[in-house]
């Protein structure tokens, strides 16, 4: 609570303006760095501040839900008779979860009657995901003899976010969809750059508590 109310007044202080909100979202992409399909959930919290009144500022945190694959390989021996056997199978497991700082800057002056913003918008900003693998490896000899093992491997990933999408807003709400890429330094070690890190396309619904001064023209 006391980190709540600190927050609260940080935006205060800063000039933050009386239209704010909270929302939620889904999406699903390409993960380009892990070479697979991702999914993922989140919500966000949007403020506009008098000291840049054009742009929304958007603080968001997502989760991955976790995903695996499993790889098997088989032995064959043909002394004294032909025989196969099940030597090896890897079962890897991975996710991920993540916090960003974004800009909405829209493409024109698109205030509605109300206090009620719709329209296309370019976003920009910071973020950072964490990422979790396990890798589970099971093995046997000939004799059946099994070895077994646990490996994991945690990493950070530093990214710059880009996007394009388009809202649409009402008194009940106002739902949008958008397309982000990012550029990526991902990867335990010396960091690589990636670019697209991963590209996904979200979905999502926004609720403003209070609305912003109706513009003097109507839409």
């Amino acid at each position: 609570m006391r980190r709540t109310n600190t927050l609260t007044g940080c935006l205060l202080s800063m000039g933050a303006s009386a239209q704010v909100a909270v929302g939620a979202f889904g999406g699903a992409g390409q993960d380009l760095i892990w070479q697979t399909e991702q999914a993922q959930a989140g919500a966000l919290f949007e403020f506009r501040v008098k000291w840049l009144p054009p742009a929304v500022v958007r603080t968001s945190a997502w989760y991955c839900p976790q995903r695996g694959t499993r790889s098997e390989v088989y032995h064959m021996t043909h002394d004294p008779v032909e025989y196969t056997w099940l030597a090896e199978s890897v079962n890897e497991r991975h996710g991920s979860a993540g916090i960003a700082l974004d800009l909405r800057f829209p493409f024109e002056h698109n205030a509605c009657s109300g206090g009620y913003f719709k329209g296309t918008y370019l976003l920009a900003g910071l973020g950072y995901a964490r990422r979790w693998q396990r890798f589970s490896r099971w093995s046997q000899d000939r004799e059946g003899h099994v070895t077994a093992s646990v490996e994991r491997r945690n990493s950070g990933e530093p990214m710059l976010r880009a996007g394009f999408g388009g809202e649409w807003n009402f008194k009940w709400g106002g739902p949008f969809i958008e397309g982000v890429v990012t550029i990526s330094a991902a990867g335990p070690g010396p960091s690589t750059i990636r670019f697209p890190g991963t590209a996904l396309l979200n979905i999502g619904y926004r609720y403003s508590f209070a609305k912003a001064a109706a513009p003097a023209a109507e839409e």
